[in-house]
């Protein structure tokens, strides 16, 4: 199968039948390739990452000042609003796996009738 399957990918491909490079002309590439990495400039920073860099700075400054002279967005206040009471569950599990599970709110008044 693999024998076969190579064969086939060797008979379509269109570069198997073209000649490689000579050595004069792979010499010749090579020093096209070796002169233009010599000759071209390579700037010692960037102008674009430098632009960003400050921007982003500049940014984080101006986060800073106005965070600090603002102050904090929360006022405090001595006593809370809201008086959180704690809930009670009360759960059930049946054998064959089945949960119910009850939340007790305790905000919940009883009838004046119903108190004890």
């Amino acid at each position: 199968m693999s024998d076969t399957l190579n064969k086939l990918l060797q008979a379509a491909d269109p570069l198997a039948r073209e000649e490689g490079l000579s050595e004069s002309e792979v010499w010749t590439l090579r020093q096209k390739v070796v002169l233009a990495a010599a000759v071209e400039p390579r700037p010692g920073w960037w102008p674009g990452a430098v632009a960003v860099a400050g921007s982003v700075a500049g940014a984080l400054i101006v986060g800073a000042v106005a965070g600090i002279r603002l102050g904090p967005a929360i006022s405090e206040s001595p006593q809370p609003a809201v008086v959180v009471q704690e809930s009670r569950q009360l759960q059930f599990e049946t054998p064959g796996g089945t949960r119910v599970v009850w939340v007790l709110n305790p905000a919940l008044d009883l009838p004046k009738d119903r108190q004890p």
